[in-house]
């Protein structure tokens, strides 16, 4: 991701449900302002309702002794990248993300489905120390 001439924001939120629909209308703010198609905002927002959710889900679900989720958004020219940070237990990435076609009937469909609507997607997590996803969006060339 390149970091020359970007704007960056933060939000940090309580892990509940009630703040997802939040940091989903900063993106839209944000990327409507730097000209993403429609599409390209809808998918920025389903991908950011994801992350949050994972994050919130595996930060405690809503408790209120929970840490807080931080989520920033990196606006640079041609590209948004959001990234979504909890202190829950963490997991080993490996089990989730090379998850096949059948194997997301339960859980677990979220991360293939940030993947399908993102440029690019990082995930870095280990057991007992949070995770952190990373996604980056471009700016539709036409």
């Amino acid at each position: 991701m390149p970091r020359e001439e970007t704007t960056e924001f933060e939000l940090e939120m309580p892990a509940q449900a009630k703040y997802v629909g939040l940091a989903r209308l900063l993106a839209g703010s944000i990327a409507r302002r730097m000209r993403f198609s429609e599409e390209s905002i809808d998918d920025l927002k389903i991908a950011i309702s994801e992350m949050c959710t994972n994050a919130i889900v595996h930060t405690g679900n809503g408790e209120a002794t929970r840490p807080p989720i931080l989520v920033r958004y990196l606006a640079g020219d041609g590209f948004l990248t959001v990234e979504v940070r909890d202190r829950g237990p963490g997991f080993d990435p490996a089990c989730v993300l090379d998850r096949q076609r059948e194997d997301l009937l339960g859980k677990g469909f979220g991360i293939p489905l940030i993947r399908s609507l993102v440029d690019v997607f990082e995930c870095d997590s280990s057991p007992g120390s949070g995770t952190v996803v990373t996604i980056t969006k471009f700016v539709d060339r036409e």
